[in-house]
């Protein structure tokens, strides 16, 4: 069973939405952690914006990610959550 599960919002918005069950998202940890994956192009307290394979990702310290750009497939999105969601993991993002 994964820590996180994926909705996908609206086909009028190409994107989809990753939440966290019951966890957070430390910003600092996961802007180095994101890093890795893609470009910063912007951060605050409570939002990091990540340019990721084309895509635009959202990471809000409430353990909510929006990513847009594209319509994925459920496979895709499950793909991409996994991903982000271990490179959050490995750098002890997810409090």
């Amino acid at each position: 069973m994964s820590d996180y599960y994926v909705v996908e919002p609206c086909t009028t918005a190409k994107g989809f939405e990753i939440k966290l069950k019951e966890k957070k998202i430390d910003l600092a940890k996961a802007e180095g952690a994101l890093s890795s994956l893609g470009e910063i192009v912007g951060k605050s307290s409570v939002v990091l914006l990540v340019k990721l394979n084309g895509l635009s990702l959202s990471v809000y310290a409430s353990g909510r990610m929006m990513v847009k750009g594209k319509k994925a497939s459920q496979k895709e999105a499950d793909e991409l959550a996994s991903e982000i969601c271990a490179a959050l993991n490995k750098t002890g993002a997810i409090l």
